[in-house]
């Protein structure tokens, strides 16, 4: 086992409670957070040397690949360059594999070898927006690969076998040397991030948990606990690569991200029900506010650690016991349907919210627990979007095409290398936020770059006499890019003047110096950005509206699987791929909009309303006799009218108001009583989420605009 020379066991830096079995601690850092973007720069640069030095040594093809892979498998947590490495290697052979059949079936004419190269990188940059983390980016990688080794091998099919051989024995070189200097050399650990990561949600969980029993405003609370859960996730398939002991409790952790996804739909459902009890002043406020501080107290206290779990769970408990009885309610005389209805509602959600909040702690307690559980790993779920696949992989075959047909129209002698860069960059940029943004920028930093780059490369190289001197010269602008990528907002840019001064320098043992061809390839590598960032300005741009669409089309796919057997979505698959789908939405809005915040929290409530549909599905009381409220929502979401919206209204009101005459007879067996409770808090949650969400799915169907127009 990976053993931390910090900690072995130290699975949550959080204090633990008092009485806590688990052996938690805060992980002492070997350097403060500030430093991090310089140590990454200077380890990226060593990376660098060495992948060079070893190129330089074995008088390999082509070192310039080797450094392009250093940056491109650089991050700043070792675990990261670890399954980004892996992946890369997979992706590599793969599309090695798929350059040569290409080569021997194509290579005498470039046409048809052009186009089948375009479906190969099509098809793989589709598949990269169906995978999630570094899986999406093996996809990427067998994509440009075949651009890499193929067009080089079509143009000299005689070697195309030597050629293929060399890539990937570059390729596997800057991996190497990249992972090994990240591994060994100052290494910050991706598991010491994940797990600071899940204590930081433990503590925002519970501050957004006291904050909704006290009334206070969550809205931006629930947004940021929803980003929280995808974040975990990110890092947890990525730890594993790296820590046996997070690989061990695989299982625990992600039933402890379903949990707190689940407190945080609860909620949600939770919070609406009060807003109207609170708006109408209803017979139940008192008796709702006593239990409900009472357990914003308990959850405090285990929050700063002065209630272990088995006390938080005791102190709910009788929290619970407090509320009022919901069947007191339905024979009230003087009140309401909708008040009696929507009292039960705000009742039965409180007992459930505190029961979704003892099932986190548990959770909790089991992943940091010292023993470790054999438990089985839950799916995260994705559904993408197919649409908006098809138009990524129909861009970056594009691409391809574009560049290529300009190279054999005017017989540049740099078209072949502007060919594979536009794949690269196009197929690269498919899986990134902000692409037309990133190829903006990534264009003005080539051309500010080019005049450093040539004053060095074409100046100052020729005079070094040694590899020493050689890497006092070159170590300077490797740095710079690499520091560049480290820091958030610039991470772009740095990434893409590496690929630029890598590429454009061309390095070899026995350096060639030639002004010309320096200036093409910086001229092929600013064709190739700015032809991807043409591209993403006029193919299915990346709007607050074809946001918006893309998020509805892939709702409407995770709705309907709710009903569809055998093959129905279970309620933690389901809250994941919606979770996934928001946290999708969300970074491609401007939060900081009314607009845009009320489109993100109509899509909580889509969320909302699925989730008790799935319910109501599972709970499958045979006497149920009400119209179809799945059917109706279904009808709604497929829909591009404003009727189908409201017969799902009335239809889940009337289901409410049906659920409350059952109950008011009392003729019910106690089973039966409180599978009617639950569904008159279901139906009712159903209603006031369809009347949330409506404008987002309307606004989205009513334009008629096809989601590539924007």
């Amino acid at each position: 086992m990976k053993m931390n020379s910090i900690s072995t066991v130290q699975l949550c830096p959080a204090a633990p409670p008092s009485g806590a079995k688990a052996n938690i601690g805060t992980t002492k850092a070997i350097f403060s957070p500030k430093w991090i973007p310089w140590t990454f720069a200077a380890k990226t640069t060593a990376s660098g040397l060495l992948a060079l030095l070893v190129a330089f040594t074995f008088n390999l093809d082509q070192p310039k690949w080797a450094l392009l892979t250093v940056f491109i498998v650089a991050q700043p947590q070792s675990g990261l360059v670890l399954a980004k490495s892996f992946y890369r290697i997979v992706g590599t052979l793969i599309g090695a594999a798929g350059a040569l059949v290409l080569v021997s079936l194509f290579a005498q004419e470039r046409v048809l070898f052009l186009a089948a190269l375009a479906i190969w990188i099509g098809i793989c940059t589709f598949g990269s927006t169906h995978a999630r983390n570094f899986t999406a980016y093996g996809f990427v990688l067998s994509g440009y690969t075949v651009a890499i080794v193929g067009i080089s091998g079509a143009l000299d099919p005689g070697n195309a076998f030597f050629i293929a051989e060399a890539r990937v024995t570059e390729i596997a070189l800057g991996i190497i040397a990249t992972a090994a200097i990240s591994h060994l050399v100052l290494p910050v650990s991706l598991a010491d991030s994940l797990r600071r990561e899940i204590a930081t949600g433990r503590a925002e969980l519970a501050k957004y948990a006291t904050a909704l029993l006290e009334r206070r405003d969550t809205t931006a609370v629930r947004t940021k606990m929803l980003g929280q859960a995808i974040t975990i996730e990110n890092l947890r398939a990525s730890a594993i690569f790296e820590d046996r002991e997070i690989q061990a409790r695989n299982g625990a952790l992600q039933r402890l991200n379903i949990a707190m996804l689940d407190v945080v739909d609860v909620a949600h459902l939770l919070d609406r029900s009060l807003d109207w009890l609170w708006r109408v002043g209803a017979v139940v406020l008192p008796g709702l506010r006593s239990a409900m501080a009472e357990a914003a107290a308990a959850i405090d206290l285990w929050h700063i650690g002065k209630l272990d779990s088995a006390g938080l769970r005791r102190r709910l408990l009788v929290a619970s016991v407090h509320l009022p009885l919901a069947r007191e309610l339905y024979g009230e005389l003087f009140v309401s349907d909708d008040e009696v209805i929507h009292g039960a509602a705000a009742i039965g959600r409180v007992r459930e919210f505190l029961k979704s909040f003892v099932a986190f702690v548990e959770a909790y307690e089991a992943f940091s627990s010292p023993e470790q559980h054999s438990l089985l790993p839950v799916r995260f779920s994705i559904l993408n979007d197919n649409v908006d696949g098809v138009w990524a992989g129909l861009r970056a075959a594009m691409a391809l095409i574009l560049v290529s047909a300009f190279w054999i129209i005017a017989d540049w002698p740099s078209g072949a290398t502007a060919a594979i860069l536009a794949a690269v960059v196009t197929a690269r940029l498919a899986t990134m936020e902000h692409a037309l943004l990133a190829a903006i920028g990534g264009t003005l930093v080539i051309v500010l770059a080019t005049v450093p780059s040539f004053f060095l490369v074409e100046i100052l190289l020729p005079d070094a006499s040694s590899f020493v001197m050689f890497a006092l010269a070159v170590a300077p602008m490797l740095f710079c890019c690499a520091y560049l990528m480290a820091r958030k907002k610039t991470a772009g840019l740095g990434f893409v003047a590496g690929l630029y001064f890598a590429n454009a320098a061309g390095f070899q043992d026995r350096m060639t110096y030639d002004p010309i061809g320096f200036l093409n390839a910086s001229i092929a590598f600013s064709l190739a950005v700015a032809t991807a960032g043409v591209l993403f300005a006029i193919v299915a741009p990346d709007t607050p509206q074809a946001i918006r669409r893309r998020f509805v089309r892939v709702v409407r796919r995770v709705f309907e699987r709710i009903e569809r057997r055998p093959a129905c979505i279970g309620l933690p698959e389901f809250e994941t791929a919606m979770a996934e789908a928001l946290d999708q939405l969300r970074r491609g809005l401007r939060l900081e909009r009314r607009e845009d915040m009320d489109t993100l929290e109509a899509g909580v409530a889509l969320m909302g309303a699925g989730r008790e549909l799935i319910r109501i599905r599972d709970a499958g009381r045979s006497t149920l006799d009400r119209t179809d409220v799945g059917g109706e929502v279904m009808r709604f979401l497929s829909s591009n009218k404003k009727l189908p919206l409201e017969r799902a209204c009335r239809a889940a009101s009337a289901a409410a108001i049906g659920c409350l005459s059952e109950l008011r007879v009392d003729e019910l067996g106690v089973a039966d009583a409180r599978a009617a409770a639950r569904e008159l808090v279901a139906f009712t949650a159903i209603h006031d989420e369809l009347e949330r969400c409506g404008g987002l799915v309307l606004d989205e169907r009513a334009k008629g605009t096809p989601s590539h127009v924007a």
